[in-house]
């Protein structure tokens, strides 16, 4: 048969409940008294405190300076790296308008006119079996005439072209066009 306990269990709860009532009071006065070094700061004076905060004025003055310098260097540096990347990676041949009959071409040492379709794809042919190994990449820039009395080249011969190194990477140098060029004459 099963016993009652011989004290009751409320006797033990209500010194406990207690205990922990005042531990939760003064948990929740802790934040009114302050700690020995927080009250410090209280009591100096205010030109202590002003002299103090003109010299983290200074301080960050001084970091704020530095810093944008800091930022350019390492702007610049990108830019560097970008540069080189660029040269390492690509190679540009440069091909020409003849301001005179709006036909093609380039120098190799001497004069050589691309004058179809076959020649352009023969030149791109040839730019990319001496590019394989370097692992360049070719870009082809076609230069306007640079005589601005020329009618050259007709919209008919820049579509050509266009169609004609449609496959290999290309781009117009158009004068007086701004650095992003291939404007339409």
């Amino acid at each position: 048969m099963i016993q009652l306990p011989r004290r009751s269990v409320t006797r033990f709860f209500i010194p406990l409940i207690d205990v922990l009532l005042l531990l939760f009071c003064i948990f929740l006065l802790m934040p009114l008294v302050k700690a020995t070094g927080e009250g410090a700061e209280a009591t100096a004076t205010p030109e202590e405190r002003l002299r103090e905060l003109e010299q983290k004025l200074e301080k960050l003055q001084r970091e704020a300076n530095e810093k944008p310098q800091d930022l350019r260097d390492e702007l610049e540096q990108l830019r560097q790296e970008k540069l080189k990347t660029l040269q390492e990676r690509l190679a540009v041949r440069v091909l020409q308008i003849d301001p005179d009959t709006g036909m093609l071409f380039y120098n190799d040492p001497e004069r050589v006119e691309v004058r179809n379709q076959a020649d352009a794809q023969k030149l791109i042919n040839q730019d990319r079996r001496e590019q394989a190994g370097g692992k360049r990449e070719v870009y082809y820039l076609i230069l306007y005439p640079r005589d601005p009395t020329s009618p050259f080249p007709h919209r008919g011969q820049r579509e050509r072209y266009d169609q004609w190194f449609a496959d290999a990477a290309h781009g117009w140098d158009v004068p007086g066009a701004g650095p992003a060029g291939g404007g339409k004459r």
